[in-house]
């Protein structure tokens, strides 16, 4: 594989999300000049990790005209071509090698194969991806799903922070979260996980989700409840499904809160951590409605119910006792 192919494809694939109809054109008639091509834009594309952008490669190839396409200016991507950046370039390349051949549709996954990704959000961002069986998810901010979808099963893991899910139907292939604290097995529905200081939640807002938890008797939560997993434990709660939205419009709201789970929370929104000088605060529980993104506000008023300071210094913010 080129420089050149690899800029070309690093060009086509930084711009797959605003192509306009003769853009897309082009890509098609690019696509069709070798299999090189389909093969470079490919892996440029799991390699940004957004399986989205997989249909805009397929309806590409298949609204591809006959004459060949013009090589496209770089643009973002252009400083590849000096060679100053010649290593940065073989770098991409030698990245691209090493990164697993996968179906780019779902449909067209072969019989035993796995389809293997993970999905990140930076601090401070949620994200909102299409995974390759077509059902959406959105990360809160600094968090992380790995995915292993075959063609009997979609077990996703749940690695940090929080994730909500909306599960395209399919009974073949059974959709599961996992946790440390237990799985959670969609049954055609719209669900989140939250992981939180050692336990994990479950809300589902649609549908029913069968939660099993180690040593205890699997659950079947349905609407309008969610269900606190811990080792050894299950305890389930009612919440307003219309009114309910949590870390999704950046908010920590609830009844009961653990500061704990609330240091946890916010912290995906800071850049510097966020520590409680007493481990023992963690257990502190609270009722309220707090901003996500404002973590140093947020968390001067909620030490203020319980009389701690905030020391907001340059490696970490710090809650401790006045």
């Amino acid at each position: 594989m080129t420089d050149g192919l690899i800029e070309e494809a690093a060009d086509w694939a930084d711009r797959l999300d605003a192509l306009s109809p003769d853009d897309r054109a082009e890509l098609g008639a690019w696509l069709n000049r070798s299999p090189a091509h389909r093969d470079a834009l490919g892996r440029m594309v799991r390699l940004l990790g957004d399986p989205a952008l997989f249909h805009v490669v397929e309806q590409a190839e298949r609204a591809s005209p006959s004459v060949p396409a013009p090589r496209p200016r770089p643009r973002r991507w252009q400083a590849l071509a000096r060679p100053a950046n010649r290593r940065f370039t073989i770098g991409i390349a030698a990245g691209l090698a090493a990164v697993a051949v996968a179906p780019l549709l779902w449909h067209a996954l072969p019989p035993g194969g796995t389809v293997r990704a993970d999905y990140a959000s930076a601090v401070g961002q949620q994200r909102r991806v299409t995974l390759p069986d077509g059902s959406d998810m959105t990360l809160d901010a600094a968090s992380r799903v790995a995915i292993a979808f075959s063609d009997n099963a979609r077990d996703l893991t749940l690695q940090g922070g929080a994730a909500r899910f909306e599960v395209r139907h399919d009974a073949s292939r059974p959709f599961a979260v996992s946790t440390p604290e237990g799985q959670m097995v969609a049954l055609g529905t719209n669900f989140s996980v939250d992981r939180g200081a050692g336990h994990s939640e479950l809300r589902v807002y649609r549908g029913r989700v069968r939660l099993t938890v180690q040593g205890q008797a699997p659950v079947v939560v349905t609407a309008g409840y969610w269900a606190e997993a811990g080792r050894d434990r299950i305890a389930l709660h009612r919440f307003d499904t219309g009114s309910y939205q949590g870390w999704q419009d950046r908010w920590l709201t609830g009844d009961r809160i653990r500061l704990g789970d609330a240091v946890a929370r916010i912290g995906r929104y800071s850049p510097r951590p966020i520590r409680l000088a007493d481990p023992a605060l963690a257990d502190e529980t609270f009722n309220g409605r707090f901003r996500l993104d404002r973590p140093v506000e947020s968390l001067t008023l909620i030490g203020a119910l319980f009389d701690l300071s905030v020391r907001d210094e340059p490696d970490a913010i710090t809650l401790t006792r006045k």
